[in-house]
């Protein structure tokens, strides 16, 4: 039953939103480097990246929302092997943990 869903989920758009919330405005968000945009504009490019926003923040500056939306789940597995974007998540993973800034990975087809 899990394969056939991951079947059907392989010809729809897939989202994934990383979420954060800092404890205060002083602490800075997590931002992705340069590289890891370039990498975005280039999955972007050969359409597979739909669209992407970075910089959602909340009114009261509290929550940041980073939303990419992938042709397909192979686009985001691929996305997601590439040494720049490992190397991305592991400096998120570092400066959330730093300056205490809870964040969650979410996904969804569409």
């Amino acid at each position: 039953m899990i394969l056939f869903i991951r079947v059907i989920n392989n010809y729809m758009s897939y989202i994934r939103y990383i979420k954060q919330t800092r404890p205060n405005t002083d602490t800075v968000f997590f931002s992705p480097v340069a590289e890891a945009v370039a990498k975005m504009d280039e999955y972007k490019t050969a359409g597979k990246i739909e669209s992407y926003n970075l910089e959602t923040i909340s009114e009261n500056q509290l929550n940041k929302e980073i939303k990419i939306t992938f042709d397909t789940v192979y686009s985001f597995d691929e996305f997601m092997d590439e040494d720049i974007i490992l190397n991305s998540a592991a400096a998120r993973t570092s400066h959330c943990e730093s300056n205490s800034i809870s964040y969650s990975l979410e996904e969804e087809a569409e």
